[in-house]
């Protein structure tokens, strides 16, 4: 009978075991992974180093702006669109940024100084184009804006 008992006490302890691996599982797969910070400062030598690995990632890029000029024209659907197109430069590199949206009448796009420091929230093309810079020089890799911070203080 003693034997039995222990028999039985096993069993319990093999459920209990059982729930708490059940337990652990539910709470491993439910904690978020950890990930870099959103506002984190992409150098551009890490983005153009592999324009195909980089393609559609989406960045924070902050540096000088160079060769600036003004885009005006229309999309595929005749509808207006206007914006800026840059070479933006930090310490490590160089990239193209575009900054295209549809002009609004009570709405301007952001207007980047030569030499203005800004921070772009980009969406990277790394995608074969016939697309060349305002230096003629083929455009490989470029970083499509979605928003600009002009007058951003260096990053530290």
């Amino acid at each position: 009978m003693a034997y039995h008992g222990a028999y039985r006490n096993v069993g319990y302890r093999k459920k209990n075991v059982l729930l708490w691996i059940l337990l652990g599982a539910c709470l491993l797969w439910s904690w978020p992974a950890r990930s870099a910070p959103v506002d984190e400062v992409t150098p551009i030598e890490a983005v153009t180093v592999n324009p195909a690995a980089n393609n559609r990632r989406a960045v924070i890029l902050q540096g000088n702006a160079k060769a600036v000029s003004v885009y005006r024209g229309e999309d595929s659907f005749g509808r207006t669109i206007c914006g800026q197109g840059f070479t933006l430069e930090d310490g490590t590199g160089s990239i193209e940024v575009l900054y295209l949206v549809r002009c609004q009448a009570t709405e301007t796009p952001v207007l980047v100084g030569e030499g203005e420091r800004v921070t772009v929230h980009a969406t990277i093309d790394g995608s074969p184009t016939n697309l060349t810079n305002a230096e003629g020089k083929e455009v490989v890799i470029k970083a499509m804006a979605t928003k600009i911070i002009r007058g951003t203080k260096k990053n530290n």
